[in-house]
């Protein structure tokens, strides 16, 4: 059964609609590594917010696995571009919910982040919505 996904008014911060592409590894434990193996899995992020993401992923991950996850930002501003990362963070998979034809989306919240990387997603955050606002 899918685990119920948390309504924007339960978040704490608000999320951005966004397509890159994430690579994550299992953290822990020891017997989910076995399954997925000990290689980096590709994975698209389909939200972004200061406290979590969401992927959508070909791997079934269970509830509350920890999660390596590597993603790179870039922002365009003024017709330059500029890279920020690659970002190493460990999440916690918060839900899983099967979207069938082997496909899952993951609902992921940060549970070590550097103060660096929280920053540059908070900025490339305001910088993506004030594009939205942009007539």
């Amino acid at each position: 059964m899918a685990d119920k996904i948390y309504s924007s008014e339960q978040r704490r911060f608000k999320r951005i609609k966004i397509n890159l592409s994430v690579v994550f590894r299992l953290a822990r434990p020891a017997a989910i590594r076995l399954l997925v193996g000990n290689k980096e899995v590709r994975a698209t992020m389909l939200d972004l917010s200061e406290g979590g993401l969401s992927v959508l992923t070909n791997y079934d991950i269970p509830k509350s696995t920890a999660l390596l996850i590597k993603f790179t930002l870039f922002k365009v501003e003024n017709d330059d571009v500029s890279f920020y990362g690659p970002m190493e963070i460990i999440g916690e998979v918060r839900y899983n919910m099967p979207l069938g034809g082997n496909e899952y989306r993951l609902g992921i919240y940060y549970k070590k982040i550097k103060n660096q990387d929280k920053i540059e997603i908070a900025n490339f955050l305001k910088l993506k919505a004030a594009m939205h606002l942009t007539p």
